[in-house]
């Protein structure tokens, strides 16, 4: 999940965590560590939304400490109304699109390359077995950061089924290719 929406909510939640106002910086770091790996932000989409919400009174720019130039933010009332309607409505994601460049592959391959073809569903399958060392090596992590990381276990745990998905679907390219084109492999 990936839309303006999402990284629009995602910030404006972190700022209402904020009770005392929160710089950019520190905005970044705390959605990264709340949203794990999944989001990965940089200093110019954080400060745009700043902006963005602000423009909107969904978050007021406040008095930082003395001497620090830094601006300080946070959340208004209409800022937590709308976050509040936010949470509480139905999501938007919609299933991707079945877009497979596998799938373009085959639609174009001829029985003379099987073997070809199940190799590069091997290397396809590892890429998704790496996914998954990754995802549990990014769990691992969680566990020993000071933060609550239960959202960030189930975008893992969906990341997780994702990926075993996959790899159970190269599994039935593999046995479909193999009783159309011969074993040949």
């Amino acid at each position: 999940m990936r839309y303006d929406g999402g990284l629009r909510y995602a910030v404006l939640g972190v700022v209402s965590r904020n009770q005392h106002g929160v710089h950019g910086w520190v905005l970044k770091t705390q959605c990264e560590r709340m949203l794990g790996e999944f989001w990965q932000l940089n200093f110019g989409e954080v400060y745009r939304v700043l902006d963005s919400l602000c423009a909107e009174s969904l978050i007021e720019q406040i008095v930082p400490e003395v001497g620090s130039n830094r601006k300080v933010y946070r959340i208004t009332q209409k800022g937590r109304r709308s976050l509040d309607d936010f949470i509480l409505t139905a999501p938007t994601d919609v299933p991707r699109p079945l877009r497979q460049e596998l799938a373009v592959k085959l639609l174009f391959a001829a029985a003379e390359q099987l073997g070809d073809l199940l190799q590069l569903i091997d290397c396809q399958r590892k890429t998704y077995m790496e996914e998954l060392i990754r995802l549990t090596i990014q769990r691992r992590r969680l566990r020993r950061l000071p933060v609550d990381s239960f959202v960030t276990n189930l975008l893992i745990d969906h990341a997780e089924l994702t990926s075993r998905a996959e790899i159970a679907w190269l599994d039935v390219v593999t046995a479909a290719l193999k009783e159309r084109f011969g074993n040949g492999g």
